[in-house]
């Protein structure tokens, strides 16, 4: 996946995988991964010829993982300008896939217009969600999270691997022209 490039009031920056790594760790690289190709499929469905700027980006997100909110604060600000909410009415499906926590639907929203999109189910690897499930209730095995730690890398690397619209549903599209 290439870089995104979000403008700042003093020019463009443009932030690769890594720089997420830097600021967030890998503790929950597969919603940083996810947060990261999610902004990459806004920004080509809303912005593909220029920075977004990243004062006029809104997010709403049906899950609540550390590592999505990372990634969307390190390049929106979205965090810290109290333009990122939880959506708690979002029910995974066909379109949309579950996460141990929520479902994986992001609503982007910037000065031309919005988009939601949702993780396509398919991506998640099949064990995932369960041996999550167990780490949340403490009462995974030592090799269950072992276990988990290698799927979840593979995950992240699945995705990076992937045109983010290959990765996402687009599920509707509303562009201000």
């Amino acid at each position: 996946m290439t870089k995104l490039a979000i403008a700042d009031v003093d020019g463009t920056i443009e932030l690769e995988f890594e720089d997420l790594k830097k600021f967030h760790g890998t503790r929950s690289i597969c919603g940083l991964t996810v947060g990261f190709t999610v902004l990459h499929a806004a920004w080509q469905v809303l912005s593909p010829d220029k920075p977004v700027k990243r004062e006029c980006v809104d997010i709403q997100s049906a899950f609540p993982g550390p590592g999505a909110r990372d990634a969307f604060e390190m390049v929106t600000r979205a965090v810290s300008r109290e333009k990122y909410t939880i959506a708690t009415d979002v029910t995974p499906g066909p379109m949309i896939a579950e996460a141990a926590k929520g479902a994986y639907w992001f609503k982007v929203t910037m000065d031309g217009g919005s988009v939601e999109l949702g993780l396509k189910p398919d991506v998640v690897p099949r064990d995932f969600l369960k041996l999550r499930r167990l780490l949340l209730s403490d009462d995974a095995s030592d090799e269950e999270a072992k276990t988990f730690r290698s799927i979840q890398h593979g995950f992240s690397k699945s995705l990076l691997g992937m045109e983010p619209l290959d990765a996402v549903n687009v599920l509707s599209k509303d562009s201000v022209q």
